[in-house]
This record gives C-alpha cells, sequence and structure tokens, in this order.
C-alpha cells in the first residue's frame, strides 16, 4: 500500500504539465471594451469555443484573454497581433507582440505550476 500511493503521488508531480494565462481586468468604475486581432477565442462554458473579435469587461471583473498548458507565455506563444483597449475617454493601443508581451509582463505572476500575466486598466 504504501508503494501504490508513492507512486500516485510520483506520478501526480511528473504528470503536471505548467500552464499559463493572460487576462485584462477591470479596475475603473465603466465597462471597457477589448479589441484583438486576431478574434478572441472565448473559453467561457456556455459559448466554448466562439471567437469574438472584441468583448466589454464591465467594472471590478477579469477577464481571461488566453490561455494555455504546457511551457510558453511569451511572444511566441501569444495569438493577438495586436490589443486595444477602450475606456471612456481614452485608449490603450499595444501595436504588435513586443507592446502586448511588454505591457503583460508588468504584473506577471510565477506559481509552482502555472503563471499568469494581467493587464490592469485603472
Amino acid at each position: 500500500m504504501k508503494y501504490f500511493i508513492f507512486i500516485i503521488i510520483l506520478f501526480t508531480f511528473i504528470s503536471c504539465d505548467p500552464g499559463y494565462a493572460y487576462y485584462i481586468s477591470n479596475n475603473s468604475e465603466k465597462d471597457i471594451y477589448i479589441y484583438t486581432n486576431p478574434p478572441i477565442r472565448v473559453y467561457d462554458k456556455n459559448i466554448y469555443g466562439r471567437e469574438l473579435d472584441s468583448a466589454i469587461i464591465k467594472p471590478k471583473e477579469t477577464f481571461r484573454i488566453f490561455g494555455s498548458i504546457g511551457y510558453g507565455g511569451g511572444e511566441d506563444s501569444f495569438p493577438f497581433h495586436q490589443i486595444i483597449i477602450n475606456k471612456e475617454n481614452d485608449s490603450i493601443v499595444l501595436k504588435d507582440k513586443s507592446e502586448i508581451n511588454s505591457k503583460f509582463n508588468q504584473n506577471k505572476k510565477k506559481r509552482l505550476f502555472s503563471t499568469s500575466y494581467t493587464i490592469i486598466v485603472n
């Protein structure tokens, strides 16, 4: 029995692939609008797999814009070539993967088996 538990624990740690996710967090009091090129693939359980060319993020909400399992999380693995974030009186325009990666890396959180990248809009 000891060996069985040891083997299960060993395989649990060996078989855990790392994951990474990109989020946009709306800390403002108004809705923000996200436009991407190419479209966002939605991972919500109600509309799984649909592609949207824009998304609305309500105040104090966070939206997962992209994520995957495996080693990655950088310009090579990120699918978007452009992201535009429209606020009430302002816009954030990220014109290429380098700008996008730089903005997401400002709020990078690395954990044991996952990494998250977040753009925080105030």
